[in-house]
């Protein structure tokens, strides 16, 4: 009896044995999927900043040099020899825009608080009254990056195609809608605007999200870009 109750025993702290090696292999195999989950996020949040580094640091600044070597483009005489010249750079900038979106388009987020600043300052830079009105309300993340596409988009249009002396942005939520107008007085009313790829990619944008993008002139003169999109906290 005493063998048996031995064998019994080696037998019971050998299936332990075995029991707790299955256990920690079975831990160290998390352990492992854990470790590599974090140095895939930390790759993905590391390519997300560096997105963002490159839009803020760069694709900022070549949209202003575009504007500014295109105004350079329209002053300069027709026959002057610096008007071939100007045109390269203006294609130049223009490529080296695109290859910059092209780049970080799969993990870059647009900041709206950006555009909004970089829309003041090159609208004053360029004479026209810059007034903007933000609501102080929380905006879901596709929200803010369409608002923000369309503030970059409408005053490339108000600089490009305007002669306009004041530019209002104002973004309010109420019931549960952002509403994004942009509104400039420089428009020829004679003129009908047109419904470029800008206007269509915007309110392709828009309605990814349950939005509507509408325009408006005014006899005046006034041409306003109205955004409506629910809100998305």
């Amino acid at each position: 009896m005493p063998h048996f109750a031995l064998i019994a025993l080696l037998v019971l702290l050998g299936t332990l044995l075995i029991a707790a090696l299955v256990i920690l292999a079975v831990r160290l195999r998390r352990l492992r999927t854990m470790q590599a989950e974090a140095v895939r996020q930390a790759a993905a949040e590391a390519r997300e900043q560096f997105g963002r580094d490159v839009h803020d640091l760069v694709s900022s600044r070549l949209w202003l040099a575009t504007l500014r070597s295109e105004l350079a483009y329209r002053l300069a005489d027709d026959d002057s020899p610096l008007r071939p010249a100007l045109a390269d750079v203006v294609q130049a900038i223009r490529q080296a825009s695109a290859d910059i979106r092209n780049v970080t388009r799969s993990f870059r987020d647009v900041s709206l608080a950006s555009e909004l600043a970089n829309a003041r300052a090159v609208l004053r830079a360029y004479g026209t009254d810059c007034k903007i009105e933000v609501a102080d309300a929380e905006l879901g993340d596709e929200v803010s990056a369409v608002l923000a596409i369309t503030v970059r988009e409408a005053v490339t249009n108000v600089l490009r195609h305007s002669r306009a002396t004041l530019c209002t942005i104002e973004i309010v939520v109420r019931s549960g809608v952002v509403t994004l107008t942009i509104a400039n007085d420089g428009v020829d009313p004679s003129v009908p605007p047109g419904d470029g790829n800008g206007l269509d990619n915007l309110r392709n944008r828009a309605a990814a999200l349950d939005g509507m993008v509408g325009t408006i002139l005014d006899p005046d003169g006034w041409f306003r870009i109205i955004v409506e999109i629910p809100r998305r906290g």
